[in-house]
Order: C-alpha cells, then sequence, then structure tokens
C-alpha cells in the first residue's frame, strides 16, 4: 500500500514539474516574440519620425533659399538659390554622417502652384491666409494661366472679413467665356468692374493692373480701422504667385509669399534600409 502511495506521489510530483515547464517555456517565448516586435516597431518609428524631421528641416531650407535668392535684388535669382541649396545638402549631410546615415535633398524643376493652402489643385480651395490683420502695406498677385479661372458662379475671391465675419471686401477673378472679368466688391454690392483679355497682374495696395494700368481697388479704404483676415476662396479655379505683406494686431509685422512649388526628394540610407520620399513643397 505504501509502495503504490509513494508511486502515486512521484507521478503527481512529475505532472506538477511538467506542467511548470510548459508555463514557464511559453512565457519566456511570449516574451521573446514581444521584445521582437517591439524592437521591429521602435524601428519604424524611428525611421518614421526620421524622415518626418528631414522632410520638415529641408521645407524650411527651402524657405531659407528663396530668401537668399531674394535679398537686396529682383526678381528671383535661381543661381543663388541653387548655391544655398547646395551649402544646406552638404552640411546636412555632414551632420547625418556622425550617426552613420546618409542624407540627399534634391529638388526638380519649378513649377507655377494653385491659390489652394499647398500650392497643389487638390489642395484646401478655401482658406485663410493670414488673420488678425490691422493693415495690408503689400498685396499683389500674379496670375499665371487664366485657362483655368471658373465662371462667375466659382470664381477666385479674394475677400477681407473682420472679427464678426462680415465681408468688408472682396475681389472676384473669372472668365465670363469672353473676357477676363475683375470685380470688386463693398460687402455685397460691386463697386468697380473691368473687363480685360490681356491682364496677368494685380497689385492691389498700389490700384493697378498689368504693372502700371490704374484700378481701384478700395482695399485700404474699406478695411481701415478694423481687423480682420484675408482669405482664399476657390483657389483651385486660378495658378501663379502671390505675396502680401503688413502688420497684424500689436503691430507685429508678417509676410506671406509663394513664389513657385518644386517636387523635392530627400533620400536616407543606413546600412540595409534605404529610404526616398517625393513630396511637393512651396517656395517659400
Amino acid at each position: 500500500m505504501r509502495k503504490m502511495d509513494d508511486s502515486a506521489q512521484l507521478i503527481l510530483i512529475a505532472g506538477f514539474t511538467i506542467g511548470l515547464a510548459i508555463v514557464v517555456s511559453t512565457i519566456m517565448l511570449n516574451n521573446i516574440i514581444f521584445a521582437s516586435n517591439m524592437a521591429s516597431e521602435s524601428s519604424i518609428d524611428s525611421n518614421r519620425y526620421h524622415i518626418s524631421n528631414a522632410k520638415q528641416m529641408s521645407s524650411d531650407a527651402f524657405s531659407g533659399a528663396y530668401g537668399y535668392a531674394i535679398q537686396n535684388q529682383t526678381p528671383f535669382n535661381e543661381t543663388l538659390f541653387n548655391q544655398y541649396m547646395s551649402s544646406y545638402n552638404k552640411k546636412a549631410a555632414s551632420m547625418y554622417a556622425l550617426s552613420g546615415v546618409s542624407f540627399n535633398v534634391q529638388n526638380s524643376t519649378f513649377y507655377d502652384g494653385y491659390f489652394t493652402d499647398d500650392g497643389l489643385s487638390d489642395g484646401e480651395s478655401d482658406w485663410i491666409v493670414i488673420a488678425d490683420v490691422n493693415s495690408t502695406d503689400s498685396f499683389s498677385i500674379e496670375i499665371y494661366d487664366t485657362t483655368v479661372l471658373g465662371n462667375a458662379t466659382n470664381a477666385f475671391t479674394i475677400q477681407a472679413i473682420n472679427v464678426s465675419d462680415i465681408s468688408l471686401w472682396s475681389v472676384k477673378v473669372y472668365d465670363d467665356s469672353t473676357n477676363v472679368n475683375i470685380t470688386v466688391l463693398n460687402q455685397s454690392m460691386a463697386i468697380i468692374e473691368e473687363r480685360t483679355t490681356s491682364f496677368y497682374s494685380l497689385n492691389i495696395t498700389n490700384n493697378s493692373i498689368d504693372n502700371g494700368a490704374n484700378f481701384d481697388f478700395h482695399l485700404g479704404e474699406y478695411t481701415a480701422n478694423e481687423t480682420y483676415k484675408l482669405k482664399f476662396l476657390n483657389g483651385t479655379n486660378a495658378l501663379g504667385y502671390f505675396t502680401i505683406s503688413g502688420n497684424r494686431t500689436g503691430s507685429t509685422p508678417f509676410s506671406r509669399v509663394r513664389y513657385k512649388m518644386t517636387n523635392a526628394t530627400v533620400s536616407t540610407s543606413s546600412g540595409k534600409t534605404i529610404i526616398n520620399i517625393s513630396t511637393p513643397i512651396s517656395i517659400p
């Protein structure tokens, strides 16, 4: 009887030992899989952050290159722009090399941007260009392709809207199938209208079109003593160049410019990982 009890105890102990070994093995295997997944995800997140940081840094470099290309002169000097970007490329590559990563950014040819928030044809068409404006000292637009213009119902429109969301002033540019039409409105009333087939530039603060012909835009007149925001509507229906500068509330100066667009290719490589990202960038 005693021998049978001893055998049963041994079987029970053996079974318990085997079960414990299985549990321990399972936990260890799960830990190994979890650690492997964490390392993989960490690498992916790191790469994502790395390329995102490189894109933002390169976008800032393009803005700096534009400022360098127009300093103390007009028009835009593409040679100076390329010199700046070449210098940036060398310095950024040297910095990345310290961590064993190669780096290169290259821009393509320039092309005209739409008057959307990001300059692309599928960008946000109705957007606020600048808010909390106290005065607009300089505002000019050049429209490079009038065939893109919409008709009267979806005209490219610039609005000045006050803090109560009331439109103080606006100008509409559209193609009526015969001529290009420029209409300036005070709230909802048309105050001046011009029809022409040759215009391509609007100097709103200088009250002129086509680099000289007088045209009263009335922006300063109808926004005087107001705090307002400048907004583009139907930006997909026009493309070209714009520049705006002035002062925001508190006498803080501002400047907003879109000269051109370019497709920038940012390339990095480290060990077996090679990343090439092509992204459109507004200049500046």
